[in-house]
């Protein structure tokens, strides 16, 4: 990954650019993003602009022997470090470290530099546990980091989600953290650096990475997707500047007619005060697997968006399809605009009780009867 392969953050790659070209890196940086902004991409791209004998002032040269190894995530002084748990390949005996799924992972960073955490956890397979990076990770990097550099340059760690650290594996890192090996650079990368123990942050150069300007998102979304300007620049302001908020729109809107059929159930359960259809409904949403209850949640939020949209009177910039346009407008007539931001807020509930593994039927029970009474 090279600076110029990177969607946007002019401004943050001239500076790191810059720190870099002077010799004024710190040997711990923490990138943080709320998601899909690049910050993973940024730290690979630092540490491949850092080692590369033949780079320019704006960028590595993309041809040298450690450019090549880098593109590929091989090079032997690059280290990964990212959230793991027992899977059906790795089970909990062999305590998952990153180094037993470093080829999943770079396979995956490769086919989407933006991939986000949940992502992960599907290429992998994880079902319903949370990754973390335990004290056996934690060694190991020790141990890395403690070897000379193989190729007589720097060595990098790049430590992905860092606030999946436990405390145990977080205290046994302070002390490489505070007097890191010479040419050792840490980089961290997080989307939640206030879960991160303040003694590892205040040792780090922070950076916030900022969302991606919407005109460059609006470009990549046309190029990439062969949408108009108009179509791609709504796409863009819904993303906020995340890239992966964008590929996530895109799936959701081809899986959208999937998970359709339930939430017109609750929709028009709620509306006619038919009880049991609200709770057909929601058993059914409770029977999906942990990822369809997501992707139900977030296609459900992009329909309310819809329809708010055309009880706006903005039609043209809702997208709804003409399967739905008959319901859409119907729902948009009778919901009190009251019901957008409270259905919002009980979707973002229920995404947040999904991820910490709540009982699914107490959850979709919640928000059956949340949508009962705020359409009545």
């Amino acid at each position: 990954m090279k600076f110029s392969e990177i969607i946007g953050q002019i401004q943050l790659k001239s500076k790191l650019i810059g720190l870099s070209r002077d010799g004024r890196l710190s040997h711990a940086i923490l990138l943080c993003e709320k998601g899909g902004y690049g910050a993973l991409s940024l730290a690979v791209a630092l540490a491949r602009y850092n080692s590369c004998p033949a780079r320019t002032a704006e960028d590595s040269c993309g041809s040298c022997p450690t450019c090549s190894k880098f593109s590929k995530l091989i090079h032997p002084d690059l280290h990964f470090s990212f959230p793991v748990n027992a899977t059906k390949k790795i089970n909990s005996e062999k305590k998952p470290v990153s180094d037993h799924f470093i080829s999943t992972f770079r396979s995956a960073f490769l086919a989407d530099p933006y991939i986000e955490e949940q992502d992960w956890y599907r290429v992998i397979d994880l079902e319903n546990k949370q990754g973390i990076i335990g004290v056996n990770e934690a060694s190991l990097i020790i141990r890395k980091l403690s070897l000379k550099p193989f190729e007589n340059g720097s060595k990098y760690l790049i430590i992905w989600l860092p606030e999946r650290m436990n405390q145990e594996a977080a205290n046994r890192l302070l002390k490489t953290l505070e007097e890191p090996p010479d040419e050792t650079y840490i980089l961290l990368v997080s989307k939640n650096p206030e879960r991160i123990i303040p003694t590892i942050v205040s040792r780090c150069q922070v950076f916030e990475v900022p969302p991606i300007d919407t005109d460059i998102v609006t470009e990549w979304i046309s190029r990439k997707y062969g949408l108009t300007i108009e179509e791609s620049q709504l796409w863009a302001r819904v993303s906020g500047g995340s890239i992966s908020k964008v590929n996530e729109l895109m799936v959701t809107e081809k899986e959208g007619e999937e998970y359709y059929d339930y939430t017109a159930m609750l929709l028009e359960g709620s509306l006619s005060r038919n009880l049991l259809q609200v709770i057909d409904a929601w058993e059914k949403i409770a029977a999906l697997g942990r990822e369809k209850q997501k992707a139900f949640c977030i296609s459900t939020m992009e329909l309310i968006r819809r329809i708010f949209i055309v009880s706006l009177g903005m039609e043209d910039l809702s997208f709804v399809t003409e399967e739905q346009k008959s319901a859409v407008h119907r729902w948009a007539s009778a919901f009190k605009p009251s019901f957008y931001k409270k259905s919002y807020e009980a979707l973002n509930s229920a995404l947040a009780d999904i991820e910490r593994n709540v009982n699914s039927k107490f959850i979709f029970a919640d928000l059956g009867n949340r949508f009962f009474l705020y359409l009545q």
